[in-house]
């Protein structure tokens, strides 16, 4: 494999992580802020853990290309700072 397709592979990569990231973010929020009687603690807990998980996998292949993951992928790194004690 050429230098520009792992490049073009691990940007697709990053797209797809960031991607799954905000749509579990958005569940999560939206779970949050639901009213207590319609809250689901089970499906908070789960949208959390796949935003992490994903939040990891953008920053961690940000890394192994040498890229700053506060700056590519500046809402997967402020989320897990900002959960530091939950993530």
């Amino acid at each position: 494999m050429t230098i520009i397709k792992q490049v073009e592979a691990s940007v697709a990569d990053i797209v797809f992580f960031t991607s799954a990231f905000t749509a579990h973010n958005n569940i999560y929020i939206n779970e949050c802020n639901k009213p207590s009687r319609s809250y689901s603690h089970k499906a908070c807990s789960e949208a959390f853990d796949l935003a992490r998980g994903y939040a990891k996998m953008a920053i961690l292949t940000c890394e192994d290309l040498g890229l700053d993951p506060s700056k590519v992928c500046r809402e997967q790194y402020d989320f897990l700072h900002s959960y530091k004690a939950a993530a």
